[in-house]
């Protein structure tokens, strides 16, 4: 009995023995990994998808990031086109040198800015120009002196003016996509109608509505008026006839400069509701129709289920369409210069042209014309539109998520 006990004794310290040699083992040899299968299909999926995507990949880093860099730089620089020996690359290979090196002032504009180039050590310059720059109204105080008008200022002015286009067309576009939702004979073929305004030409359509427009044109024969509502350098004082020499008064700007803003406003409402009732329209085919219908059953009206069912199923569209438009709206430029092309002056507040105007005006309209011919001030201009827009989006996401949560 004892002799079977320590047999059994022996033979269980054995497999102790093997089983820690086998863990050591385990721990000295790592198993081998499986080989993956190929799935050669799949492969040549990922490889003719990559080859679609690097053209576009290599054109954003080219033509996005690496001139976003560039103008970054550029706009701490005084680098003048026509003006000096070096080309725009070995100015900014020389930076450091230049933005290091100050020379004396040989020359100014009109508006004391210096207009040929020379490396100051002042890198900001620019930066400073755009809130110091002035520009003449046109008009005369009471002391006789000109009016002057920060240029930024009234730049910008004039661009968040024609945003009040944006809360209008998404009303309006909201509007018709819940009509077109229906089910209404010939509702595709009011789409097709309502879009085709966003694939005409900008220029035929400026064209159609200085038409509209015109003092003889179909607008006053309607109202029975003759305003010319695209130019004709009406004042408050000119409307009412007075001689008040307060700036709101007396200045062109802030009456005809307001009128021919708004017919801007008109045509950009147009020819974007096309677009954006798409967009709507696709996301009311996406509204939970159940949720829809067990409103009905409790009796909501249809305000109310508007308002408390559809609603909140199109958040998403409606985020994106505000949040594109903000920053479309921002950037506009082409409306206004096709309606005033001869607004070239950056000594003469502009009544109608947006702020991207000032990067044109700043960075590439010769001195002939009234302007610098500096790109490195365009890039600067162009660098603080871009933080103003930045930060718009970035309000918008974050009154976004304070929504959501």
């Amino acid at each position: 009995m004892e002799e079977n006990q320590a047999a059994v004794a022996e033979e269980n310290a054995a497999v102790e023995d093997f089983a820690a040699v086998a863990e050591t083992t385990e721990e000295i040899v790592p198993p081998q990994k499986k080989r993956r299968h190929i799935n050669r299909a799949k492969l040549q999926d990922n490889i003719w998808g990559w080859v679609f995507c690097i053209p576009l990949i290599v054109g954003t880093v080219w033509f996005v990031y690496s001139a976003l860099i560039m103008a970054i730089l550029l706009s701490f620089t005084r680098f003048s086109i026509g003006t000096g020996t070096e080309t725009l690359m070995e100015y900014l290979g020389n930076y450091s040198s230049h933005i290091a090196t100050s020379r004396d002032q040989i020359g100014t504009n009109s508006l004391g800015i210096p207009i040929l180039g020379e490396p100051y050590s002042d890198p900001f310059v620019w930066y400073k120009q755009i809130f110091t720059q002035t520009g003449n109204m046109g008009a005369l105080d009471a002391n006789g002196q000109p009016i002057m008008m920060n240029v930024m200022g009234a730049y910008l002015f004039n661009t968040v003016f024609y945003m009040i286009g944006i809360p209008i067309g998404m009303i309006l576009s909201m509007f018709f996509a819940v009509c077109m939702s229906r089910d209404i004979k010939g509702g595709n073929v009011f789409r097709v109608l309502y879009y085709i305004p966003c694939v005409a030409s900008t220029i035929a359509v400026v064209y159609t509505f200085e038409l509209l427009f015109d003092a003889k044109g179909v607008i006053n024969s309607l109202f029975g008026s003759d305003l010319n509502w695209l130019g004709d350098h009406l004042t408050w004082n000119k409307i009412t006839g007075g001689d008040s020499h307060a700036t709101f008064l007396c200045t062109e700007y802030w009456c005809q400069g307001i009128i021919q803003k708004s017919v801007v406003v008109i045509m950009s409402v147009w020819k974007g509701l096309g677009g954006t009732i798409i967009l709507y329209v696709a996301g009311l085919s996406g509204v939970n129709a159940a949720t829809k219908e067990a409103a009905q059953i409790d009796g909501a009206s249809g305000w109310k289920i508007f308002w408390k069912v559809t609603m909140p199923d199109l958040y998403p569209v409606i985020f994106y369409n505000i949040v594109t438009s903000v920053i479309g709206g921002m950037q506009i430029y082409a409306e206004p210069v096709l309606f005033w092309p001869d607004d070239k002056s950056l000594t003469t507040i502009s009544n109608t042209s947006g702020y991207v105007s000032l990067i044109w005006k700043n960075g590439l309209t010769p001195p002939s014309e009234g302007g610098n011919t500096m790109p490195s001030a365009g890039a600067a201009y162009g660098m603080f539109l871009a933080i103003i827009i930045f930060f718009l989006t970035l309000f918008q996401f974050w009154l976004d998520s304070r929504k959501k949560d």
